[in-house]
């Protein structure tokens, strides 16, 4: 068991510019080390240009302070898209236990794209939807600016998880089978100021574990991310230009037979001013059976699951998704 004193920092740019296979072999094994030891990484030399990454900043302050009346048009719909508002999320369902209090945090949540003659936007289960958006007279921009970053991090995790593919003993794209039309969140997350004492429980982001695959995360310059590590310690992920927070999931854990961790994190907004972060979920197709893989001649520890039934078991009891009945939405599978 390794305990940190601080965040690893892995450079991925062999991912865009490997001049042979040693060098993706050698950053695979440091994704191997580093995610099965504490499952959270800077990630430098992405490719993901700076101008993007402030405009995505930029707009993600523009809207959260737009009038509240104005958000509340497309507040959050039985498809988990749109205007999650302040304090109505507690993660409830977590593998961590029960949180007490709700998540001092607003976010506009922006999904993946459904193509409406899919099965499931028909039947409307399994959070198959139409995206909301804000009023384009008021951010002109927005739309256009969410969808290039959400693209651009397409990309990007997709080379990502072929690391992880080397990682565990498979082909360069073996992975690649899951993620076909992924499940993919983008989120702008807003943390009012706080007071410099915060009552107990009370958090940001009460402490979790991702459900999926991998998260991408851009931070800004305050702080408030903490991991917590095996020895119960919790450490703090501080802002580190240019890099983003790179951090494995539940399923992939289960997908890697225990190979790679998911690490318990939280978020603690003790600046004194408002915070602003922006992760990326990227998770399976929602019909995906995801079966553990044999790493090691180790036999599987988990039965095969379809992504949907999993993931809709974990959504259901954190968020309130609009009026319609999530026991109508959900596909029992």
């Amino acid at each position: 068991m390794k305990i940190y004193d601080q965040i690893p920092v892995i450079d991925v740019s062999a991912i865009r510019a490997a001049k042979t296979k040693q060098e993706l072999m050698e950053l695979a094994e440091e994704f191997k080390y580093v995610y099965s030891n504490i499952g959270f990484a800077y990630i430098k030399n992405h490719g993901i240009s700076k101008e993007l990454i402030d405009s995505i900043f930029e707009q993600a302050k523009l809207f959260h302070h737009l009038p509240e009346e104005e958000k509340l048009k497309i507040i959050q719909n039985e498809f988990f898209r749109g205007y999650m508002p302040f304090a109505t999320s507690i993660l409830s369902v977590s593998t961590l236990g029960e949180a007490v209090k709700p998540n001092q945090s607003s976010a506009f949540i922006l999904g993946h794209e459904v193509a409406d003659n899919d099965p499931d936007f028909k039947k409307r289960i399994n959070l198959a939807g139409p995206n909301q958006w804000p009023d384009e007279k008021l951010l002109p921009n927005f739309k256009n600016t969410l969808i290039h970053y959400r693209d651009e991090l397409t990309v990007l995790v997709r080379n990502l998880i072929r690391m992880v593919s080397l990682s565990m003993g498979q082909d360069y794209y073996a992975l690649d089978k899951y993620f076909v039309n992924p499940t993919t969140f983008l989120r702008l997350q807003n943390y009012p100021a706080q007071p410099n004492i915060i009552p107990e429980h009370q958090y940001g982001i009460a402490p979790h574990t991702d459900y999926g695959i991998l998260t991408i995360l851009a931070q800004d310059s305050l702080g408030g991310l903490q991991v917590k590590q095996q020895d119960d310690s919790w450490l703090d992920v501080e802002p580190l230009e240019g890099a983003f927070v790179l951090n494995t999931g539940d399923m992939l854990r289960r997908l890697s037979n225990d190979t790679y961790i998911s690490t318990p994190h939280r978020v603690i907004n003790i600046s004194g001013k408002e915070r602003y972060s922006i992760p990326f979920f990227f998770e399976p197709n929602m019909h995906a059976n995801i079966s553990p893989l044999v790493i090691n001649n180790v036999p599987p520890k988990y039965e095969p699951i379809e992504y949907a039934g999993y993931l809709m078991r974990r959504i259901k009891g954190n968020y309130d998704l609009g009026a319609k009945e999530l026991e109508d939405i959900v596909e029992t599978v």
